[in-house]
């Protein structure tokens, strides 16, 4: 009788599976269901009906059939399987990866397990583990789509530039006209300032799937950012037209409300959606808005829980284990080391580069570099190179050239010194045009920790470093989110930045008395007060002749493509002056860390000002 049951339910499910894969769902599910009910211990049959019902959007019943399969054989890795599906469908993501997981520990060599679990995870925002689940399913089968598709969007997000683009072509070549890959692909020519190109491929996105909102709000909050201000309204209103509470849709609308100055508007459009389901980046980055915007309108009760909830949330994506906020302060350490011991006596330009030594902008981050260097850049004998990572690959250069060792610093000789200034030229060749004219200021906030070697390479280069009343920068770099970041990772509570704040400056403070550096200072309030004063002490620093356009330019960032930092949408705009000493409003909370930062209020000349 056994045997006649198997024959029966055999040809059933041979019946099922045909009709499944041919989308006829329904009937296919009954017949699932016939299978079990003639024979319930059936497990094979339980995990075909659970996958059905859940494609079927029964999500629920198929999380109960998987469930009942697992009763009878709670090894069975398909089962876990089919149970992470319905969870993963229900928004119980951390329920899911554990399912997944328990189908992984059963069958290590499935890789759709794997690529699931990096899906979940990729939810979750845990990133990092995301990625190495999806990296292990594409050992096992290398021209997985979804699994290319995802980790392609992941490198992006924890700033792996260079390994997504290799990733996403490859994802594109299995699927030319996917609007996933595509969108990811516009995203990295975003990030290179290539806007026409990256719009071109949003464009493209949206004519493999029309209806796509997620691709019509990347497609806006590009145009915002780049300050195409009417084009990214009207996106954004044919989008929300067709999904008014869509998040990314209805965040990117109060960006474009608070470059109105509407910011009770903008408020009021983001509260009600924080309940709604969103990526839980998305729902950090409308927090923190709302901290801006709070901030804009007085409401400063309500300020600091936004931008700390908006913080931990985004944070948790870029550096969810705190392993690069200990390897930057490793760095750190290993270059102010470098300085306790013997300076080493250096030739001035002995190699005679036919280009002048650059003149880099340093600093902290949120301390006025960027409008720096927007003036600067407005000056036709200067070109400026906006956070680009030239020094990132010097150091690299150096890294490989002598395993990091302390003795290497100072022992340099003139051809190794060559090799590293070329591969400092390469990378700037990368991003600009050069001549034997050009003048060059590389900015980035934090080649701050890299000077040693900057002026160990480069011995006549000259530093602007941009200081700001360290509680202001502190407050400010709370305010924003900087994506990954080893060092800007760590940048969650007022705490955590204070930290990282006395360790970067105390750092400058010991190189600029170890080293002979050549170096100009300037105070962000004295900038905003005085910008044409302040601006002829620093070409006079450059050495070059005044030159009245950069009194205006806020006409050249303007014209700009786009700006890749949180103040992309400040500099467009005239100096202001709202934000010098905004940190006073929120005093009762800087109590605990006054200690931290008193030395440098001190040592930049802060406590003798009586600024409110």
């Amino acid at each position: 009788m056994a045997s006649g049951k198997h024959v029966l339910t055999k040809g059933k499910k041979s019946t099922a599976d045909r009709l499944a894969l041919n989308g006829q769902l329904d009937e296919a599910a009954a017949l699932y269901a016939r299978v079990c009910a003639m024979d319930p211990t059936d497990v094979e049959a339980r995990v075909k009906l659970a996958v059905t019902q859940r494609r079927l959007g029964r999500y629920s019943d198929a999380e109960s059939t998987a469930r009942r399969a697992l009763s009878f054989n709670p090894r069975q890795f398909a089962a876990h399987h089919a149970l992470g599906a319905a969870l993963q469908c229900q928004g119980r993501l951390a329920e899911a990866v554990a399912s997944y997981r328990q189908a992984v520990e059963l069958r290590p060599d499935y890789p759709d397990a794997h690529y699931l679990t990096g899906s979940a995870l990729m939810q979750l925002g845990r990133l990092h583990e995301a990625e190495a689940a999806l990296r292990r399913a594409l050992e096992l089968k290398p021209q997985f789509f979804e699994a290319l598709s995802d980790l392609g969007a992941i490198l992006l997000l924890t700033g792996q530039v260079a390994q997504a683009a290799p990733v996403l072509q490859h994802a594109l070549a299995l699927r030319p006209n996917s609007p996933e890959v595509l969108a990811n692909l516009a995203n990295l020519l975003e990030m290179d300032e290539r806007v026409d190109e990256a719009l071109s491929f949003y464009e493209r996105a949206l004519d493999a799937c029309p209806d796509s909102l997620d691709v019509l709000a990347k497609k806006a909050e590009l145009l915002e950012k780049a300050g195409r201000l009417d084009e990214a309204t009207a996106v954004v209103s044919r989008g929300l037209a067709r999904g008014r509470e869509h998040p990314l849709l209805n965040l990117v609308a109060a960006r474009l409300e608070r470059r109105d100055d509407r910011h009770a508007e903008a408020a009021a459009r983001l509260e009600p959606l924080l309940s709604r389901p969103m990526a839980e980046t998305t729902r950090g980055e409308m927090h923190l808005l709302l901290g801006q915007l709070y901030d804009r309108l007085g409401k400063n009760d309500d300020v600091l829980t936004h931008l700390a909830e908006g913080k931990r949330l985004t944070a948790a994506a870029a550096d969810p284990t705190g392993s690069g906020r200990k390897r930057f302060l490793a760095k750190l350490e290993h270059y102010r080391a470098l300085v306790r011991g013997p300076v080493p006596r250096v030739k001035t330009n002995p190699l005679g580069d036919f280009n002048p030594s650059p003149i880099f902008l340093i600093g902290f981050p949120r301390s006025g570099t960027t409008l720096l260097e927007q003036i600067l850049a407005s000056h036709p004998n200067l070109c400026t190179l906006e956070e680009k990572p030239t020094a990132a690959a010097l150091e690299q250069a150096y890294l490989d050239m002598t395993d990091g060792r302390h003795e290497a610093w100072s022992a340099l000789g003139d051809d190794q010194i060559g090799t590293l200034r070329k591969a400092y030229w390469n990378e700037v060749s990368r991003h600009t045009a050069l001549t034997e004219a050009t003048q060059i200021i590389d900015k980035l906030p934090l080649n701050t920790v890299r000077v040693p070697l900057l002026w160990r390479i480069f011995p006549d280069a000259r530093f602007m470093i941009a200081i700001r009343h360290p509680c202001d920068v502190t407050l400010s770099c709370l305010m924003q989110n900087f994506g990954a970041n080893d060092a800007m990772a760590g940048f969650t509570t007022l705490e955590g930045v204070a930290e990282i704040y006395a360790q970067v400056m105390g750092a400058w403070l010991e190189f600029a008395a170890c080293l002979p550096l050549c170096w100009h200072s300037i105070r962000y309030e004295d900038l905003v007060a005085s910008p044409e004063s302040e601006s002829r002490l620093l070409l006079d620093f450059i050495g070059v002749e005044w030159n009245s356009a950069l009194l205006d330019h806020t006409r050249r960032a303007q014209s700009r493509a786009v700006i890749n930092t949180p103040s992309y949408h400040q500099v467009s705009r005239p100096i202001y002056q709202h934000a010098k000493y905004r940190w006073k409003r929120y005093e009762r909370d800087f109590a605990p860390i006054m200690g931290v930062l008193q030395p440098f209020i001190d040592a930049f000349g802060y406590a003798e000002r009586s600024d409110p």
